[in-house]
């Protein structure tokens, strides 16, 4: 066991293989071992398996192979909120509700401070290794870590729908995407072409005008992409569908300029690549100024809109959830 970096104080949680047959049906997927410790002070944040689901938010490594690491998860300094937005497969508006009860109209997700932090104080951290006894698939790998958190933190959860104010993402002239936003190409194979080698883009039919080929190195995630203009504010996606756009969009921006969530209502099905880029003030990223800049450069790099309606949301609601039981 030593092989796998384990400590010798493990869990158990299964006895049985995870698709083992019961009377009641298939036995729930389980880590074959887990250990679960608070996280030391300083220590530095480490996962070897993506805890996000598509929502990146920064720089994406080229070499991030965003498998479930043959089924060994080693995950340190984490917060229990993006544990639990791993578990659950929390889309960017779900995660803002679970840990900010921000959004008007939305139902409280009820989560306690320690597992999601607030502006002056920071969520309790946690260092988890856990270890399959297959080779699973991530999402295999999320049904995994919802067993631990019931187990070790007495994790108890449902959902919740609210009919809530929210932003529906819009083709401004219908059917016509943007001049930044295409569909995957089905002989993509989602294999990054090196800068040096990339042609330059033209701004003709079939090619993105302004850096759009500095797309994230891997597909299904929003990432920060290069652009010499504004770094900070550079996003790129990779044959994702516009619904992860859509949910990301409070996120990327920040949610005072954009105070509430956003639902897809392009009618484009399908997979996308997209690019989009505005520059926001250096002294303050959430003016009025750079929200106009956001939409203006969502209008004329994507041909999307805004448009504010209800609509029905629906967040994890926590039940109940103790500290860590011992190992």
């Amino acid at each position: 066991m030593s092989r796998f970096g384990f400590a010798l104080s493990v869990c158990v949680l299964v006895a049985a293989p995870a698709f083992a047959q019961t009377s009641s049906g298939p036995a729930p997927l389980a880590f074959e071992v887990a250990s679960v410790r608070p996280s030391k002070v300083g220590s530095p944040q480490h996962t070897n398996v993506p805890l996000d689901a598509g929502n990146v938010y920064a720089a994406i490594d080229p070499d991030d192979a965003r498998t479930a690491a043959g089924g060994l998860l080693i995950a340190t300094h984490q917060p229990l909120w993006r544990y639990i937005s791993f578990a659950y497969k929390l889309s960017g508006t779900q995660e803002l509700a679970l840990r900010f009860n921000y959004f008007s109209g939305v139902s409280k997700s009820g989560a306690p401070a320690w597992v999601t932090g607030g502006f002056d104080n920071p969520a309790d951290a946690f260092d988890i290794e856990a270890r399959a006894s297959s080779n699973p698939t991530i999402d295999e790998m999320r049904l995994m870590m919802q067993a631990l958190l019931r187990e070790r933190f007495h994790l108890a959860v449902h959902y919740q729908t609210s009919e809530a104010p929210v932003f529906g993402l819009v083709l401004i002239h219908p059917g016509l995407p943007g001049p930044n936003l295409r569909p995957n190409r089905t002989d993509d194979g989602c294999v990054m072409i090196p800068p040096a080698t990339r042609p330059a883009a033209t701004g003709q039919p079939g090619h993105f005008p302004f850096g759009v080929d500095d797309l994230p190195p891997v597909c299904g995630v929003i990432a920060h992409t290069p652009s010499a203009r504004s770094p900070e504010t550079s996003y790129g996606g990779r044959s994702i569908p516009l619904s992860l756009l859509a949910t990301s969009l409070p996120t990327m921006t920040g949610m005072a300029t954009i105070p509430r969530p956003v639902v897809d209502e392009t009618g484009l099905t399908g997979l996308y690549d997209f690019n989009l880029h505005w520059v926001s003030s250096a002294s303050d990223t959430e003016s009025s100024d750079n929200a106009a800049a956001f939409r203006e450069a969502l209008k004329e790099q994507l041909g999307l809109e805004l448009k504010p309606k209800r609509a029905p949301i629906p967040v994890l609601i926590i039940d109940h959830i103790e500290h860590p039981s011992e190992n």
